[in-house]
């Protein structure tokens, strides 16, 4: 990866990469081509990033990592919520379509069939059908939330079970 001034930004080049950042220290915006850009203390310019947060299950910790092309940590930033507006609007931006999950707002029927859980759902986004092959992809987290992801490799979200009428938790009652 090359910065707008042709220097090599590749993490064995970059003096960021054991460092955390904080967020008055990071300009983000997006080039001429849509893509995600970094500028660290005024100099340092980093193209074609991807935004992750470190912790997303959780959403703890305050950290988001930006990665290269090649998947390689180029900057950690701290305390993003305090980013300019411009810049904090462009991250949950790129953090919203990287983590996009609709919500499971009701569950109209849950199926086994051959080893298949087959969810007939209503989401925020509309009805859809969930079909996991792997208890391992229905994680149960604190607070009632539970996160789950299809065959598709797609990600959903029930953000508070308690908040489902009664006969969406006596269905997810009886399949976990």
């Amino acid at each position: 990866m090359t910065s707008h001034s042709g220097q090599d930004n590749s993490p064995q080049t970059s003096p960021y990469r054991d460092e955390i950042l904080a967020p008055e220290r990071v300009v983000l915006w997006r080039d001429e081509f849509r893509r995600l850009c970094l500028r660290v203390d005024g100099e340092r310019e980093f193209v074609d990033l991807r935004a992750l947060a470190a912790f997303p299950i959780s959403g703890r910790a305050n950290l988001v990592s930006f990665l290269d092309e090649h998947g390689r940590e180029v900057a950690l930033v701290r305390d993003h919520h305090l980013l300019d507006p411009e810049g904090r609007a462009l991250l949950e931006e790129e953090l919203g379509r990287v983590y996009f999950a609709p919500r499971i707002t009701r569950i109209y029927r849950i199926e086994e069939t051959f080893g298949c859980s087959r969810w007939e759902v209503e989401t925020d986004r509309g009805f859809t059908i969930v079909e996991v092959t792997d208890r391992e992809q229905i994680r149960m987290l604190p607070d009632n939330r539970i996160l789950m992801q299809d065959v598709d490799g797609n990600r959903f979200e029930i953000p508070d079970t308690t908040r489902l009428d009664s006969k969406s938790q006596a269905l997810l009652d009886s399949e976990t």
